[in-house]
């Protein structure tokens, strides 16, 4: 598995290129390449959403025995922001092993990018933040991320809370000492907030693999998992509230399920809207422990449980399956699931959506889910699913080969998990190369962009655009098939807020805001009598700063930008 390397050294000062004119193509056999230069390869994308429906990507680089790391910032035509190479971020000397490492927005829409490089000699984490000009805003050389327990650190993960704040969890190690999770917190400033780091660790167990959703003003709920048994074992996922000032608050962390993982399976948590987490997981079937299995877990904001095990997302004996990808549609209170099934073999494989009750978890279409492609011969994977206002994209690969694959999208129906578009099926990359570590962003600007990496000519990165309505190319469209309508919000600004509406008959009214990066800060569904209504936006809890506000009445969108004093 490939993860993360290197840090940065660059000048002091540093010289931005002029947007490279590219744009999305409408061809898929001619995809926009993000970068790929003949001789080199890049590696592992990552991506992150951008101001103004935009999209940064992030990639390894090679350079001699080992790489570069890179930034570009795609605008929401598909410009390249900066020069036709992208940000050099850092060249700083790594080992030839890449790793995990990861890349978020900060609600000023600024890259937060975390990898691990040898500068010191050993493998050592570090964090960047980049402006949407290319300022490198935490130094040329990024903070070190360092544990003065530790003797190396790896796959450094982030978190960003509602105040703005930077949360960075690793795993770290050191002579004679089992291994623990490391982590940090930084002021927008790039100030450590924690006077010490705050450490997961035991004299003999060992921890790995943190994630973070924020929670509250400024806690994150923590995911890491409990490496256990001899040789390469499996692991037991916990997860535990840290306080502002990093200190536990639950007097014993929670397990996420009483099912272990793999040693090589990486948990993926999405935010809930309401400071808790969903979990989608590989582990045994119940009937056959040796047979794969996929299933879902909330944990909310006070450590509850849907239940001790997660729900099984496909049940039967049938079929192996294993974990896809999460959605969460809140504006209908719905958990989706894209599902991986494959024959006991495993020489065959199809793909199945299964959605969830958020109360209970119980999941709501039947044993087998709805059959998004059957099991065959032709081998599926599905690598992307996102709401799109009117239904879900589902993005996947078709293999032609052992090793080739194209890559294609399916819009599918909430109510009757059927394909939307005339065609079924859109193809978003046709050449017949080998694609893999694929990223597919939030719907915005009337399009998702997925990005990915293609060794069509010797390994390069590639992105393609789609709009909601299966084109590729210019997006003129809007999100659903309605235009959203201004929404009564006062006083705007202000440090508190109420929304005004007008309500023809008795209604659950969902409240989503999102921040200017497009991640989800709030979600809330009140249920409210006909006519005029007044409804308190929780405000407390959020940071200075431009929201987006979203609801509908009777089928209607409504939105209005708020400013928080």
């Amino acid at each position: 598995m490939k993860t993360t390397l290197l840090l940065s050294g660059l000048a002091a000062a540093l010289f931005l290129a002029q947007p490279a004119t590219a744009q999305w193509s409408a061809n898929a056999q001619q995809n926009l390449a993000v970068r790929d230069a003949a001789g080199a390869s890049e590696v592992t994308p990552l991506t992150a959403p951008a101001p103004a429906g935009g999209t940064y990507v992030s990639w390894f680089e090679q350079r001699g025995a080992g790489y570069d790391m890179r930034l570009q910032l795609l605008d929401a035509a598909g410009n390249a922001q900066f020069g036709a190479a992208g940000l050099l971020v850092s060249n700083q000397p790594q080992a030839s092993s890449l790793y995990r490492y990861d890349l978020k927005a900060d609600p000023q829409g600024n890259a937060l990018l975390a990898f691990q490089d040898m500068r010191s000699g050993a493998m050592q984490p570090v964090i960047y933040k980049i402006s949407p000009t290319g300022q490198q805003l935490w130094g040329a050389n990024g903070i070190a991320l360092t544990d003065a327990r530790a003797t190396s650190g790896l796959s450094p993960v982030i978190g960003v809370t509602a105040a703005g704040n930077v949360v960075v969890g690793w795993n770290a190690s050191g002579t004679g000492i089992p291994k623990w999770v490391a982590c940090q917190k930084f002021t927008p400033a790039g100030v450590a907030a924690w006077t010490a780091v705050r450490r997961v660790e035991d004299a003999v167990k060992r921890y790995s693999r943190p994630g973070f959703v924020a929670t509250g003003t400024d806690d994150v709920l923590m995911s890491y998992v409990e490496e256990t048994g001899s040789g390469l074992g499996v692991s037991t996922m916990f997860a535990q509230r840290l306080a502002a000032n990093g200190d536990a608050v639950w007097t014993s962390p929670v397990r996420v399920s009483d099912k272990t993982i793999g040693f090589a399976f990486f948990p993926e948590i999405l935010a809930d809207g309401s400071g808790g987490f969903y979990s989608l997981f590989n582990s045994g079937n119940p009937a056959n422990a040796n047979l794969g299995d996929a299933y879902v877990q909330r944990v909310s904001s006070s450590g509850a449980l849907w239940n001790a095990t997660g729900t099984e997302a496909l049940t039967g004996t049938a079929t192996t399956r294993f974990a896809g990808k999460l959605e969460l549609v809140a504006a209908r209170n719905e958990l989706w699931a894209a599902i991986n099934v494959r024959d006991l073999s495993q020489g065959s494989s199809g793909m199945a959506l299964q959605r969830f009750d958020l109360s209970t978890g119980t999941a709501q279409l039947g044993a087998t889910g709805a059959t998004v492609q059957p099991v065959s011969s032709t081998y599926y994977s599905a690598t992307g699913l996102r709401d799109v206002g009117d239904g879900l994209v589902l993005v996947y690969t078709e293999n032609t080969s052992a090793l080739n694959r194209i890559l294609k999208a399916t819009k599918l129906a909430y109510a009757t998990q059927q394909p939307a578009w005339t065609a079924g099926a859109v193809t978003l990359a046709g050449t017949t190369s080998e694609k893999l570590n694929y990223s597919t962003g939030a719907f915005a600007a009337g399009q998702l962009v997925t990005v990915w990496e293609d060794a069509r000519q010797d390994r390069g990165i590639y992105a393609q655009n789609l709009s909601a309505a299966g084109l590729l190319g210019p997006v003129t469209a809007t999100r659903g098939p309605r235009a959203a309508l201004p929404l009564a919000l006062y006083p705007n600004p202000g440090p508190a807020a109420t929304l005004r509406l007008q309500l023809p008959l008795p209604q659950q009214v969902t409240l989503r805001l999102t921040d200017m990066t497009g991640r989800l800060v709030q979600l809330r569904s009140v249920p409210l009598p006909a006519g005029v209504q007044e409804v308190p936006l929780r405000a407390d809890e959020l940071a200075p700063g431009l929201y987006l506000v979203q609801t509908e009445v009777a089928g209607q969108p409504l939105r209005a930008t708020w400013a928080k004093q």
